[in-house]
């Protein structure tokens, strides 16, 4: 297995073909046809950019969001290669909730906190702990929690007296 990435020339032939059926697909791929994972990357987990920009001041917290990292999951070979800059994105539709990298950190470091997720140091990877079923609650409670938390922007409605 390489979670670094799947062979460029096969990336390549399926985001060919993918385009060839939807133009404008490939420009929204995400995972391992997004591209590999960052070879220089730092060997810190995601929950931890934060603290790991103000403790080394030639890095940028902004830098960190284009690091793509190797995900394994839970019980298997298979993997995926992530980054923050896929939870950002705003093209060709705008999320309905908004994500800022502070809050895309906070949902990993939940992620981490309940023992779904563990950093690989070796490997400098994401590896899931626990089943998909324990994932799927683990976004969904801090979904919740998310959505109920005032974001940056959110504004209280006019009130005509």
């Amino acid at each position: 297995m390489n979670i670094e990435g799947m062979p460029e020339e096969e990336r390549l032939a399926i985001l060919q073909s993918l385009e060839a059926e939807h133009p404008g697909a490939a420009a929204l791929a995400g995972g391992t046809l997004a591209g590999p994972a960052t070879p220089d990357r730092p060997n810190v987990p995601i929950w931890e950019y934060e603290n790991y920009a103000e403790q080394h001041p030639d890095v940028d917290l902004e830098d960190l969001v284009a690091v793509r990292f190797p995900v394994i999951l839970h019980g298997s070979d298979d993997f995926t290669v992530d980054s923050a800059a896929e939870y950002l994105r705003t093209d060709p539709v705008p999320p309905t909730t908004p994500m800022t990298l502070g809050s895309v950190v906070d949902l990993w470091r939940h992620l981490h906190a309940t023992g779904v997720v563990a950093w690989d140091s070796d490997r400098r990877a994401v590896e899931h702990r626990r089943p998909l079923d324990d994932y799927r609650t683990a976004v969904a409670a801090w979904g919740v929690k998310f959505r109920s938390t005032p974001q940056p922007g959110d504004e209280a409605p006019a009130i005509d007296r």
